[in-house]
């Protein structure tokens, strides 16, 4: 073989070699719906999500005014909320569909969370200043200066500052912010509702998106009664409480991971 030959068989090789990883990829999610014009980056390369479109390890999800709702294989859900950044750390799958590591960045924003079939160990979600861990739930949460949970089914354990806090189900809310980690009450409780978009109004999601959060629209009364001051005092517009409508405004309806 000539000098020539070897040098473009090596150079065919090297190529495989870089673009492998991307071939090789295997999704581990699909976007179910969305909405406005979320986006992604990582090993599927740059790309605009749509209904349908594979979601990998190590992908950075981005939205803008809009969301992305993601079914992964093992059942969980995920909704990246408006204006939020998040990093799928890692997903080890095991056999039977379960991830034996299932690990996000959440960097800033809103989001909901429904675990799937893994371990409840299995799940480890970090936010910009604590983690949380979970015990087989449901729960909506925001990533910034603060750390907000509000849980609808089970029970996470949020960790910050060398301490621990459980928060329990039926709206429970927990905060995490300026070196102490508490469980929530009161008007600080209504005030940390406003700041989690889908805990009180879940028009924006798709049906298999949605949980039961009656409790935390009754909490949002009571501080609108007691606190609110009147109509300018609630979560909606208007201040009262905002009602669902019965068909989600999302781009969407494809199943889950074939």
């Amino acid at each position: 073989m000539t000098y020539a030959a070897r040098l473009v068989g090596a150079g065919v090789v090297s190529f495989c070699a870089l673009t492998a990883p991307i071939q090789a990829a295997t999704p581990i999610g699909k976007v179910f719906a969305k909405a406005g014009s979320p986006s992604a980056s990582g090993p599927g390369g740059d790309r605009s999500l749509e209904a349908g479109s594979p979601i990998y390890e190590n992908d950075k999800l981005a939205t803008r005014n809009g969301n992305v709702q993601i079914i992964f294989v093992d059942d969980t859900k995920l909704v990246v909320g408006p204006n939020s950044t998040l990093v799928i750390d890692r997903f080890l799958m095991r056999g039977g569909n379960r991830a034996g590591k299932f690990s996000v960045d959440a960097l800033r924003g809103t989001f909901r969370f429904i675990s799937g079939h893994s371990a409840k160990n299995a799940y480890d979600i970090q936010t910009a200043n604590a983690t949380i861990g979970i015990r087989g739930t449901a729960f909506d949460f925001s990533s910034g200066k603060a750390t907000l949970v509000a849980v609808h089914e089970g029970q996470v354990r949020l960790c910050a500052y060398g301490r621990c806090e459980s928060v329990d189900d039926h709206c429970g809310v927990g905060r995490a912010a300026n070196n102490d980690i508490n469980e929530l009450g009161g008007k600080a409780k209504g005030r940390a509702l406003r700041s989690l978009p889908y805990a009180i109004n879940q028009g924006p999601l798709a049906q298999p998106f949605r949980v039961n959060t009656s409790s935390c629209r009754s909490v949002s009364t009571l501080f609108q009664n007691f606190f609110g001051g009147g109509s300018q005092g609630g979560f909606g517009p208007g201040g009262g409480e905002r009602s669902e409508p019965p068909s989600p405004p999302v781009d969407g309806g494809e199943g889950g991971i074939d």
